[in-house]
């Protein structure tokens, strides 16, 4: 049976209403009362989705999620718990135990909405095409480059200052985070990657150190895409989210989303890396006017899209889950799936006028209503498009 979740929280009270709130959905219910208890579960068959309570007695949430990763990577994981556990939750986002949380007290039908968006966005970057698809390509599955070694430092329970320390003994690779980390962000110079995680958050530089290994492995060129195109459109679309959200929006990016534009078109980039005669057919097609649809165009070469492959790759990789919804959804920033609408509709607008500004023959739409969506006008934006 498809949508299966597991429910794993010490309080049998919890467990309980949780089984009344979803008696007569469309979802197989399974519950534990520990870690353990979860992980024989799991054993006996497989599960799409996992919400567990962070503090719990023996094994804590943490810990039953890491493990939960580790042997499940395509399962998602959600923390279901409260204000007091703040740090914890952090933490599992930051070493990728956890895609999402929710904080309790919890409204039955939040809930309810939240797993439907769950799964709508597994249908999309889960389904059996994309997995066939991604197993086709070698060593997808292992994080690239610096990237893989520093979420095993995060994992293992290294502080700022080791990660730093390894991160800077790669010179190429030091110098690439500090450019992209001090051009992708508006304020002051950042001068090391100590400071860098520091002032910005080790979600921030991991995703980052990620973005720079993706862009030094590509390898195309396939008008108007190059990888050094891709990198600087992927600089000017995180720049102007973060402006749009300081300047115009009044308010701090969350941290888990600071990033999103920079991995945006991870499936682009290696797709064209893997596929580049495919897609100058691609393009070629796409040339042809505005009715060419380049999603489908891509459905028609390989069964999947690259935002479908890039939200893959994301989940598998465990990046926090704005940032996958933001490579998924940001052409389609009105799907009922998408549980932050904001982020998704700001990072549509940021991801047209960057390509406005880098290849304009690809910034070819803009979604109506996005404007009165995020509540300003294409007027307030340009004055922001003079930092690009």
């Amino acid at each position: 049976m498809g949508n299966r979740i597991l429910f794993v929280d010490d309080e049998k009270a919890i467990l309980r209403a949780i089984d009344r709130l979803l008696f007569d959905s469309e979802y197989e219910v399974l519950t534990a009362e520990s870690g353990q208890a979860g992980l024989e579960l799991l054993a006996a068959g497989p599960v799409d989705v996992v919400v567990s309570d962070i503090r719990m007695p023996g094994m804590d949430g943490h810990q039953f999620l890491r493990e939960v990763k580790t042997l499940y990577p395509r399962t998602t994981r959600l923390i279901l718990s409260g204000y007091a556990e703040e740090s914890a939750i952090l933490n599992s986002i930051v070493d990728g135990s956890s895609n999402m949380y929710m904080l309790k007290p919890w409204e039955g039908q939040d809930l309810k909405v939240k797993l439907a968006q769950i799964f709508a966005a597994r249908g999309l970057y889960n389904n059996k095409t994309t997995l066939e698809f991604a197993d086709k390509l070698e060593n997808l599955s292992i994080a690239p480059g610096v990237y893989g070694h520093v979420v095993k430092l995060t994992e293992n329970g290294a502080d700022a200052t080791e990660i730093a320390g390894f991160i800077e003994s790669d010179p190429a690779a030091a110098a690439a985070v500090l450019r992209v980390v001090n051009s992708a962000f508006s304020g002051g110079e950042t001068g090391s990657i100590a400071k860098a995680i520091t002032s910005l958050g080790l979600t921030v530089v991991k995703t980052v150190v990620l973005a720079c290994s993706l862009f030094k492995f590509a390898n195309f060129n396939v008008p108007p895409f190059s990888p050094e195109k891709l990198t600087q459109k992927a600089c000017a679309a995180n720049k102007l989210m973060t402006l749009i959200y300081s300047d115009l929006l009044g308010k701090l990016m969350p941290d888990a989303s600071q990033t999103a534009a920079l991995l945006i078109d991870v499936g682009l980039l290696l797709c064209l890396h893997y596929f580049p005669e495919q897609y100058e057919r691609i393009m070629r097609e796409y040339a042809q006017g505005p009715e060419q649809d380049f999603a489908e165009l891509e459905k028609g070469a390989f069964g999947v899209t690259h935002r479908e492959f890039g939200g893959y790759l994301l989940n598998w990789w465990g990046l926090p889950y704005p940032i996958v919804e933001t490579a998924l959804f940001h052409h389609d920033p009105f799907r009922d799936a998408i549980m932050n609408r904001e982020l998704v509709a700001v990072a549509h607008v940021a991801d047209y006028y960057a390509w406005q500004t880098v290849g304009p023959e690809f910034a070819r739409r803009l979604e109506p209503g996005v404007f009165e969506v995020l509540g300003f006008s294409e007027e307030d934006l340009r004055p922001l498009m003079k930092g690009l």
